[in-house]
């Protein structure tokens, strides 16, 4: 797979207006409104293990939503809302599907399974996960229900893996999902507005990160 630099500071409100018309295509009727007041935010893997360039997991995109994510974490502690980072830690089973499909692992204590020194992760909290969504195997949803979280704003890597089946679970358990449209990034512009469109149709909410840290 060819990866892309499809999201930089110069096309940014380019892209972010092209894909929130694609969005709107998909589904014009607003189920939900944003209140942050019951919102958590959810920082899903980043790590640098997809974040350095060194690594073959690097994407080149994810250097740029870095600041969307830096914004949406100062709001969210600015509002005294949840904030949970999530730490990818792979288990290393040979029977486990995730080994099998990418022959590859995050071991935890290494370097590539940090999350970069860029996020504030001292004002949030913790779940390591151990397959794309992170409420598979994890108390992330008891962590949820106990600070009376109703909706749910995913952001970090990758959109059409961890991020998107995030969503997806996040919709099943009966939270309003609340998608960042540039403060999600994975390898291709292609896979990116495929997640886009898979959730404006039937999971959630997409959104750019203006729109919500210009809420009031």
């Amino acid at each position: 797979m060819q990866k892309e630099l499809y999201l930089t500071e110069d096309n940014q409100h380019q892209k972010i207006t092209s894909w929130m018309k694609e969005c709107k295509l998909m589904r014009k009727y607003v189920a939900y409104e944003l209140d942050s007041s019951k919102a958590a935010l959810l920082v899903l893997d980043m790590q640098n293990f997809f974040l350095d360039e060194n690594n073959h997991a690097f994407i080149p995109t994810a250097k740029n939503i870095i600041p969307n994510i830096q914004k949406l974490i100062k709001y969210f502690d600015k509002k005294s809302r949840p904030i949970i980072f999530t730490q990818h830690i792979d288990t290393e089973g040979p029977k486990e599907m995730m080994t099998k499909w990418w022959r590859d692992s995050i071991v935890a204590g290494s370097e590539d399974s940090n999350i970069i020194p860029q996020l504030f992760t001292n004002l949030g909290e913790m779940v390591t996960k151990s397959r794309y969504s992170a409420f598979e195997k994890t108390d992330l949803e008891s962590k949820l229900r106990e600070k009376g979280v109703e909706q749910l704003i995913i952001t970090g890597i990758m959109s059409h893996l961890c991020c998107e089946t995030t969503a997806r679970d996040a919709f099943m358990k009966d939270f309003e999902v609340f998608f960042v449209a540039d403060a999600n990034a994975t390898y291709t512009e292609e896979l990116h507005i495929g997640t886009l469109k898979a959730i404006s149709h039937g999971f959630g909410t997409c959104i750019p990160t203006e729109g919500i840290v210009n809420d009031r």
